[in-house]
C-alpha cells in the first residue's frame, strides 16, 4: 500500500511525522557510559507532535484496515472543515467589531452634542439601539423589493415560450383547429370571428386591435383563444358587467404578487390593468403557469379551481357554459 512501512517501524508512523519514536535504553547502552548509574527510559502514550500546514488531527480510526491515503483525505478533511469554521468565526466578529465601532462612534457623538449630560456608556445603548433599527430598517426595504420586483418585473421561464406556427394560423389569423375540451391547442377562432362576438355583446374591447391582440396572445402562450373570449364571456359579458368595467379583466383574476409580465394593481382584491390588453396577457399567462404546466388541460378540471364552490360558483356549470360557447364559434 502506499506511504507503508515495515512492521517493526511503525511506531507512530503516519503522513507528515517528521519524527521517529524514541529508543528505549538498553542494558548494552548502559555498559557504554561513562561509569554513571543505568537509567531506563519509560515509553511515552503521547504521539510526537507532527510538523506542517495542516492541523493536528486525532488518529482513532483502526489500524491495519484503512491505507495511509485514507488518513491523508481524512486529515484533509478535518482540515478543510476547521477552516471554513474559522472563516464564518471570523466574519461574525467582523461584523460585530464593525457594529460596535458605529455604536461607539455614536455614543461618544451624543456625549459632545450633549454637553456631557449624556454620559458615554448611555451614548453607546442608543448607538446600539439605532444599529438595531437601522438592521431591521434595511432588512424590511430588501423585503418590500424584492416583493416589488416580483411583482411588476417580467421574469420569463422555458416553459413561457412562444408558441407561434407557421402558415396562415400566424399570417391571416384564421382557425387552425377544431374545438376541443383542452385549453391548450390551435385556435379554433378566427380574429375576424373575436371581433364579431365582442360586437354582439357591445364589448367596450370591441375594435380590430384588440381581436387581433387576443388572437396573437394565445399562440404566444399556446393557448386557445376561443377559451380566452368564453371566459371573457362567461365572467363579465365581455367588459359590459360586474367588476371588469373598472378592472379591464378578463377573467375577474384574484388579486396576488406574481411574476407576470404585466403590471397590475389592486382593486377590491382583483387585479386591475391599464388596458384590455394587459387584462388579455395576464389571463393567459395565470392559465399557463398555474394550469396547463400544472397538468390541468380540460376545462372541466380547471374551472373547480379557477372558479371554486367556496366563492358562490358551480365550476360544472361553469365549464359547460364555456365549453358550449367554443363549440358554437368553432363551428
Amino acid at each position: 500500500m502506499p506511504f507503508a512501512k515495515p512492521k517493526d517501524q511503525v511506531g507512530y508512523s503516519g503522513p507528515y511525522l517528521t519524527q521517529s519514536a524514541p529508543r528505549l535504553a538498553t542494558l548494552t547502552d548502559a555498559a557504554r557510559g561513562s561509569g554513571t548509574s543505568m537509567t531506563t527510559t519509560a515509553p511515552s502514550n503521547a504521539p510526537p507532535r507532527r510538523v506542517g500546514v495542516l492541523p493536528d488531527t486525532p488518529r482513532t480510526w483502526p489500524r491495519g484496515r484503512l491505507d495511509e491515503m485514507t488518513y491523508i483525505l481524512g486529515d484533509l478533511g478535518l482540515s478543510l472543515a476547521r477552516f471554513g469554521w474559522w472563516v464564518v468565526s471570523a466574519l461574525a466578529r467582523l461584523v460585530f467589531a464593525v457594529l460596535r465601532l458605529v455604536a461607539h462612534g455614536v455614543g461618544l457623538g451624543i456625549n459632545k452634542l450633549s454637553g456631557d449630560r449624556v454620559k458615554q456608556r448611555a451614548g453607546e445603548v442608543i448607538g446600539w439601539i439605532i444599529v438595531v433599527a437601522l438592521i431591521v430598517t434595511t432588512l424590511s426595504s430588501l423585503s418590500v423589493t424584492r416583493n416589488w420586483f416580483a411583482a411588476h418585473w417580467p421574469h420569463p421561464t422555458t416553459s413561457m415560450q412562444s408558441f407561434l406556427p407557421a402558415g396562415p394560423c400566424a399570417q391571416n389569423r384564421t382557425q387552425c383547429g377544431a374545438p376541443t375540451r383542452t385549453l391548450d391547442g390551435q385556435p379554433s377562432i378566427s380574429a375576424a370571428t373575436i371581433l364579431s362576438v365582442l360586437q354582439s355583446y357591445h364589448s367596450p374591447a370591441a375594435n380590430q386591435t384588440f381581436a387581433d391582440q387576443l388572437y396573437d396572445l394565445g399562440l404566444k402562450y399556446g393557448i386557445n383563444p376561443a377559451y380566452a373570449l368564453g371566459f371573457f364571456a362567461y365572467e363579465s359579458q365581455c367588459g359590459t358587467s360586474g367588476i371588469a368595467v373598472n378592472t379591464d379583466s378578463l377573467g375577474n383574476v384574484r388579486f396576488s404578487q406574481s411574476n407576470s409580465p404585466v403590471p397590475y394593481g389592486d382593486y377590491m382584491d382583483f387585479r386591475k390593468y391599464s388596458s384590455w390588453r394587459d387584462g388579455a396577457e395576464d389571463w393567459y399567462w395565470v392559465i399557463r403557469t398555474y394550469y396547463i404546466n400544472q397538468g390541468l388541460r380540460d376545462i372541466f378540471q380547471v374551472t373547480p379551481i379557477y372558479a371554486p364552490t367556496s366563492d358562490n360558483n358551480d365550476p360544472q356549470q361553469y365549464a359547460q357554459t364555456v365549453y358550449q360557447l367554443v363549440q358554437n364559434w368553432g363551428h
